[in-house]
């Protein structure tokens, strides 16, 4: 059984809960193209971090949700030159929930250079509940 990230219900509505997470560690990967295939391309090396492709060559074990979101900006500090690249792809980022007991001393790094692991902070999210089935 997959166990699922703790969180408290800020409030309750017809269709969607707000929810307050804990500050928690991801292992996460961008990667190009469409939305619908973002899950599937990032999966297998997610998976490979999980199962033991790290480090420590450690099992994790799977925690929900999947995280999938548009691939964000970082702000960093300025920098001379200023370089810049046109793209018509798309990059999201794909994110494994760790498990709570796992720090950033205790999580094996990753030998895939692509996948990361870092903290996320405490964060609100809106839930969108299930529709029930009307049969």
């Amino acid at each position: 059984m997959t166990d699922e990230q703790p969180y408290d219900v800020l409030s309750t509505h017809d269709r969607f809960e707000v929810r307050r997470y804990p500050a928690h560690l991801v292992a996460e990967i961008e990667v190009p193209g469409s939305f619908d295939n973002a899950g599937s391309t990032a999966f297998s090396a997610l998976f490979g971090y999980i199962s033991g492709d790290n480090e420590a060559a450690t099992s994790i074990a799977m925690t929900s949700p999947v995280v999938q979101r548009a691939a964000q900006s970082e702000e960093i500090a300025m920098t001379a030159p200023v370089i810049q690249t046109a793209t018509t792809d798309e990059t999201f980022t794909v994110a494994f929930v760790l498990p709570e007991t796992m720090t950033l001393e205790s999580a094996p790094n990753p030998t895939n250079p692509e996948v990361q692991v870092h903290e996320v902070p405490e964060r609100r999210n809106e839930v969108v509940q299930p529709i029930a089935d009307p049969k």
